[in-house]
């Protein structure tokens, strides 16, 4: 053999050694999941919702699977059927509107290590379609469960939530709720999504994110929410408004015992099926956490910034619910302000958790 012929085999084989090292190389990378949510559109007057949800079933068999998928208005037994079906075989599956009206439907790669559903307090302002809501006993709620995903040595707490539509009043209150029960559990780290009627400049969203202490993990990837986006928009033919909006969001919070740090790092609108046969009146939001090994920092100054703008939000929210008439408004305006005093005491459970942000 010639030198050059030699010299050309030793070539392959070393590029074929470089490529099998190569492949066989660990990802350098923290661990990370997926999180989709989307809301079905599944109510009583809804189109095709048979051909519809077998169109999302299919979508969410393909590759890549997330880890985890949160659904809202998947109301009807069929509806919960259909897709216990079809997904059965690739994830574990939590159900809550097989107890009470909710709408809500979870799904997990990793194990369910607990769950639980609760109502909201407040689940209407009176008007007419709450009057039906009422009448079919259907209720606004969320739904958390624990769980965790192989490679990645800690669980989270995964809720799943839909907010009410019309009053944001209610929806204040509802996010106090959620409030209510983070205080309770902070141990975990926690991802919530879901469907928040609530556009991206809206009081309710800051209210949720300050209180909260959370992430948009939309916005986090993104830098910033561009001019255009949309999960609720108009060009959708089974939406009812005459302009774009968003309502579907990915949030998560870092306060945990765990010495890690969730990082938006992968982010996409998805789901939107055709243009002349979408998947539902709403499109979904899909993104990918990464688990950094390092507890993130804030600084001081950054924190009390939060402090001012927090105790202001708070404010809002007051003059929001005093402006409603109804009793059940006044345990949260008490509320609302026991929240303020204690950031501006610096004392408390919930300035315990706030200083907590990260």
């Amino acid at each position: 053999m010639g030198i050059s012929k030699l010299l050309v085999l030793g070539t392959l084989l070393f590029s074929t050694h470089a490529k099998a090292e190569q492949y066989w190389q660990a990802d350098p990378r923290p661990p990370r999941f997926c999180v989709q949510n989307f809301n079905a559109y599944g109510p009583i007057y809804a189109k095709n919702i048979e051909g519809r949800t077998e169109r999302i079933a299919g979508f969410l068999q393909g590759i890549p699977k997330c880890d985890v998928v949160h659904l809202q208005e998947v109301w009807n037994d069929s509806h919960i059927v259909q897709f216990e079906k079809s997904l059965k075989h690739q994830y574990n599956i939590s159900a809550p509107n097989k107890d009470e009206k909710i709408g809500l439907m979870s799904f997990f790669m990793g194990d369910i290590k607990g769950r639980q559903t609760v109502d909201f307090n407040v689940n209407n302002e009176g008007g007419v379609l709450d009057s039906v809501r009422s009448a079919f006993n259907v209720k606004k709620a969320y739904h958390i469960v624990r769980s965790n995903f192989f490679g990645i040595d800690e669980d989270f707490f995964f809720m799943n939530t839909h907010l009410h539509p019309t009053s944001k009043a209610v929806r204040i209150t509802q996010i106090l709720d959620i409030l209510q029960w983070r205080l309770k559990h902070q141990q975990l780290k926690l991802v919530f999504s879901g469907d928040f009627n609530s556009d991206i400049d809206s009081v309710e969203r800051k209210f949720l994110m300050k209180t909260l202490g959370a992430h948009d993990s939309m916005e986090e990837y993104l830098g910033q929410y561009p001019k255009g986006y949309c999960t609720y928009c108009f060009g959708n033919p089974l939406g009812w408004m005459l302009s774009d909006h968003t309502f579907d969001y990915i949030f998560f919070s870092n306060v945990g015992e765990s010495g890690t740090t969730l990082k938006a790092t992968e982010g996409q609108v998805n789901m939107r099926g055709s243009p002349r046969e979408p998947w539902s009146d709403h499109y979904g939001v899909r993104v990918e956490l990464s688990v950094e090994p390092e507890t993130s920092q804030i600084t001081e100054k950054a924190l009390e910034a939060r402090r001012t703008d927090t105790i202001e939000m708070l404010a809002v929210a007051e003059y929001i619910l005093k402006e409603e008439k109804g009793e059940e408004f006044k345990p949260y305006i008490t509320l609302v302000q026991q929240l303020s005093g204690q950031l501006k005491n610096r004392t408390g459970n919930f300035n315990s958790y706030f200083e907590k942000f990260r």
